[in-house]
């Protein structure tokens, strides 16, 4: 038991961001075979000899696990691994009957792991499963000792029920830990509400891309969005009709920027888009765009009304407009308070030469 639990923790340790299911990929679950493959070899070096061609082992509690989180392929690597070492062992009656077990056992974990129910269910009629054949080939068919199969099928069911539903328990456990620790990541660098970027990413976002930028001789841009008037709308409909307006918010410049841009949102009605690339007249055009889109867009405060909001934007671009980038983002936010004090719903920017407007 302690070889199958030690060593479904170190298989949890390697793969903490993504659990093993049908979906996954085919060199997910190769590995997945392969290892399970491993553990049953472990459980037959640890084997009980029964008499000179026949040893008892938990060899099936792998397969049953690798089977029923990841379906056909990672099972059947994990069964031709498991007979392909019981073959090296020895090619006698035994490891027939071992190929037989092992090949049943794989075709009736397949027929129910698509059963609709808990895994722990699926789980123990597995193992009732695995047992029952179990007794039926090696016990009766194959050792044919009324006395001590007797007394060696009492032990199997024991030990195979305890082991299996702790590796099961120990699995499912572990899979949750994982989700917990991806969904912890997550929540560390995703806004929750628009699921965008939130400001811790959106620094280490901007610090990537400025050393980039030095490093290709690429001009990198930073628009900054903010909503005007917003307050309005949780004072005229309700904070959940704001926050329904923000993710619908996110939604839209998500959608309008390009593959290679970061969209982040960094606090309240504050919103950054990192233009990688992107030289300051081109920045302009983009953000003209996105104000266009935003001013032309219908927002959903509730089932029955719809409203109409717009935004105001400052431009910067590193290093055309501001040579040092320890100012970038201060740049682009003086701009965007440029605009908001001419009027709103425009676009502006800080240039040492001039200031661009561009009003609707």
């Amino acid at each position: 038991m302690m070889i199958v639990l030690a060593l479904i923790f170190i298989y949890f340790q390697v793969f903490r961001d993504d659990d093993l299911k049908f979906p996954s990929s085919i060199k997910r679950k190769v590995f997945s075979g392969l290892y399970a493959g491993m553990i049953s070899i472990f459980l037959m070096i640890f084997s009980i000899k029964v008499n000179d061609a026949t040893i008892v082992d938990l060899r099936h509690i792998p397969l049953l696990v690798v089977t029923l989180y990841g379906g056909t392929l990672p099972g059947l690597i994990a069964l031709v691994v498991i007979q392909t070492a019981r073959f090296i062992i020895g090619v006698n009656v035994s490891s027939f009957f071992s190929f037989g077990l092992m090949t049943s056992l794989y075709l009736g974990y397949l027929v129910l792991r698509k059963w609709n129910a808990k895994i722990l269910t699926k789980a123990f009629w597995m193992l009732i499963y695995s047992n029952v054949v179990f007794s039926i080939l090696i016990v009766y068919f194959l050792l044919k000792l009324s006395g001590l199969s007797n007394q060696i099928n009492f032990l199997f069911w024991i030990t195979s029920m305890i082991t299996g539903l702790m590796a099961i328990y120990t699995t499912e456990h572990l899979r949750k830990m994982n989700q917990l620790f991806s969904q912890y990541k997550r929540s560390a660098t995703i806004d929750p509400l628009t699921g965008l970027n939130n400001v811790r990413s959106f620094d280490e976002a901007l610090n990537n891309a400025i050393h980039d930028s030095k490093s290709n001789d690429q001009p990198l841009s930073l628009l900054v969005i903010d909503i005007d008037f917003f307050k309005n709308v949780n004072d005229t409909y309700g904070h959940s009709a704001g926050d329904a307006v923000l993710q619908q918010f996110g939604l839209v410049l998500r959608e309008a920027a390009g593959h290679e841009d970061i969209v982040s949102r960094n606090g309240g009605e504050e919103f950054t888009l990192l233009l990688l690339n992107s030289p300051h007249d081109t920045a302009l055009e983009i953000g003209e765009r996105l104000r266009s889109i935003i001013e032309n867009h219908t927002f959903k405060v509730n089932p029955e009304e719809n409203i109409h909001i717009t935004a105001s934007i400052g431009v910067a671009t590193y290093p055309e407009t501001i040579v040092s980038p320890d100012k970038f983002y201060s740049k682009a936010d003086q701009a965007l308070y440029t605009a908001k004090r001419k009027g709103r719903n425009q676009i502006c920017s800080n240039n040492v030469l001039k200031v661009h407007e561009y009003a609707k």
